[in-house]
């Protein structure tokens, strides 16, 4: 079961034995620090086991404390919690940890929202603008810089035929030589050169735009799925980033888990341990074995003060 948040927290932290009698001075008084409250109160908003901040001096602080003083701290505490929870430290934490939880970027909404919107046509278009802006770009140049060129693209050539067989081999020896003869035009004919180039030049680029067609088609399915994925994260994190909905969900838990403690339940001793003597009760969760030990009076003015902080964000809606 999912550990209830704050209010839990407000009498796990503050506790049914770690209960103070000077509210103003409750932290203080527990042998604690305001940064050791927040990391609680933070920590079991963002996660599913309670964080407490309990050590030996808190807790034979606390047992000091005197019947009729316990629910003036938990109140007390409650109030620091809630005026942390309440603060823009605490929503600027909780939102940075939820785009953390869910992976969620500004840049990574664009892209996704981009690819969802980019159909195969899109794509094709795109594509063909980059091949266009080459192609435009290699007639412009002259024919001692595409000679300069030609010299990389036969050793390249070279080293694609050493690892060919096949039919893919016979391609590339017939490219090669290719490549070779208009090297050799170059030196003799700079302007026919050229010419012959960039029409070889041309010829290769639609070539590998066909080649590259099946692997663009698989290239927009990935990124379309990928941003489905990222979608569904950023649903995710929307319903989780109103953190009034949140404080509210993990409060009422509190109070219904609260409402369902029998403190008259009877114990009977078992060895060095004491059990309940009803058998239900021996299954109970640790939380609700938890605030039965804690006792009555903080435990309901825990729960009171959960019901009047619902309320409250009721009221904001």
């Amino acid at each position: 079961m999912r550990k209830n948040f704050l209010a839990i927290a407000l009498v796990t932290v503050a506790g049914g034995w770690w209960m103070a009698a000077r509210p103003g001075d409750i932290v203080t008084d527990l042998g604690l620090t305001t940064e050791q409250v927040r990391e609680a109160a933070f920590d079991n908003i963002t996660s599913d086991h309670l964080s407490l901040p309990y050590t030996s001096t808190v807790r034979q602080l606390a047992k000091k404390i005197p019947d009729g003083s316990r629910a003036a701290a938990v109140n007390a505490l409650g109030a620091v919690v809630r005026s942390y929870a309440s603060s823009t430290d605490f929503r600027t934490r909780y939102q940075d940890w939820l785009k953390d939880k869910y992976r969620i970027s500004d840049e990574q909404t664009r892209e996704a929202a981009q690819a969802q919107s980019t159909s195969i046509s899109d794509a094709q278009s795109m594509y063909n603008q980059q091949v266009a802006m080459i192609q435009s770009t290699y007639s412009q140049m002259p024919p001692a810089t595409l000679a300069m060129m030609i010299q990389s693209q036969i050793e390249m050539t070279q080293q694609d035929l050493a690892d060919a067989d096949g039919a893919e081999k016979t391609a590339k020896t017939k490219d090669l030589a290719e490549l070779k003869r208009l090297q050799a035009l170059s030196k003799t004919n700079p302007a026919e050169f050229k010419k012959q180039y960039v029409v070889h030049f041309n010829k290769m680029l639609s070539q590998q735009a066909a080649a590259d067609q099946d692997k663009m088609e698989e290239d927009l399915a990935q990124s379309k799925q990928k941003a489905a994925d990222y979608q569904k994260r950023l649903a995710e994190y929307k319903a989780a980033s109103n953190l009034n909905t949140v404080l509210k969900q993990h409060l009422k838990e509190f109070i219904a888990l609260t409402g369902s403690i029998d403190f008259d339940a009877q114990l009977t001793r078992n060895g060095s341990k004491m059990e309940f003597v009803k058998p239900e009760y021996r299954n109970k969760s640790s939380n609700w074995k938890l605030l039965f030990r804690m006792g009555k009076e903080p435990v309901l003015a825990a729960r009171s003060f959960a019901q009047n902080w619902v309320t409250d964000l009721e009221n904001k809606k």
